[in-house]
C-alpha cells in the first residue's frame, strides 16, 4: 500500500520479515518509534523504518545501575 509516496506493509507483513511478535509491532507503531498509519483499523508500518528500528535495538547494550 502507498500513503503519500512511502510504501507501507500490514503489521502481520512486518511482524513475519522482521521477527518481531505483531502486537510489538502495533506498540513501536503507537508510541510513534516506527513509522506507521492506521487505516481501518489496522496498521500498516513503513518497512524502512522498521529495520532501521530493528537495527539500533539489536546493538543496544543495557547499562547496569551503580
Amino acid at each position: 500500500m502507498w500513503i503519500q509516496g512511502e510504501e507501507y506493509i500490514s503489521s502481520k507483513r512486518a511482524s513475519e520479515l522482521s521477527g518481531y511478535a505483531q502486537d510489538y509491532v502495533g506498540q513501536l507503531a503507537r508510541k510513534g518509534l516506527i513509522t506507521a498509519q492506521r487505516v481501518g483499523g489496522l496498521w500498516f508500518v513503513s518497512m524502512a523504518s522498521l529495520t532501521e528500528h530493528k537495527s539500533h535495538a539489536d546493538t543496544y547494550v543495557p547499562q547496569l545501575p551503580e
